[in-house]
């Protein structure tokens, strides 16, 4: 008796399992996974015209390695002075005049292909203590590893991402990041 449902939970178990699995039409099924790390490489995007006393910096993510991979979710940001100090700013993900409110989606990434991160902040109403020269990106990658690459912070000055002077509460002192998008356009809340 024992033997019969042994066999028949093994049988109704590979049925289940057979059930499951789906091939593509060339009969293996390709599976997408996260970029490795070394896959990634971070890029100057389209500029962004500044409007409502909002500043924005468009950022690309490539995928330079040989298979087609997936990013996800929101980019730590840190943005650097001249001297490369940290600036103090605030940090907040999604919403604002620029930043879409969508939730993050996965992103798949053809090799050759990029994905979009957009940075905003408000303008410095009582002036520019600091210029951001340098923005770091950083996001999960695959095997528990880490993407996190530096680049020109973009446009400096009055209409750039720069630390404003007045109190930490002040406006100009909060950066509102997307999250990776398949497209510019939908990083942006301006479609």
């Amino acid at each position: 008796m024992m033997r019969s449902v042994t066999a028949v939970a093994a049988a109704v178990l590979v049925s289940l399992v057979a059930g499951g699995c789906g091939s593509s039409p060339g009969g293996t099924h390709a599976r997408v996974t996260q970029c490795p790390a070394r896959a990634l490489v971070l890029r100057p995007g389209t500029p962004v015209v500044p409007m409502t006393g909002e500043h924005a910096v468009m950022y690309a993510l490539a995928n330079r390695g040989p298979v087609t991979c997936t990013v996800h979710g929101y980019p730590q940001v840190v943005l650097y002075g001249a001297n490369g100090d940290v600036l103090p700013f605030h940090y907040a993900t999604g919403g604002g005049a620029y930043i879409t409110s969508s939730k993050p989606a996965t992103v798949v990434l053809a090799h050759g292909a990029s994905a979009y991160v957009l940075v905003a902040k408000y303008r410095c109403d009582l002036g520019i203590a600091r210029n951001a020269t340098a923005i770091q990106l950083t996001l999960p990658a695959a095997h528990g590893g880490v993407f996190a690459q530096r680049e020109a912070a973009g446009i400096s000055g009055p209409a750039g991402l720069s630390y404003c002077r007045g109190s930490q509460h002040d406006p100009g002192q909060l950066v509102t990041v997307s999250p990776v998008e398949p497209t510019a356009q939908a990083a942006s809340s301006l479609r």
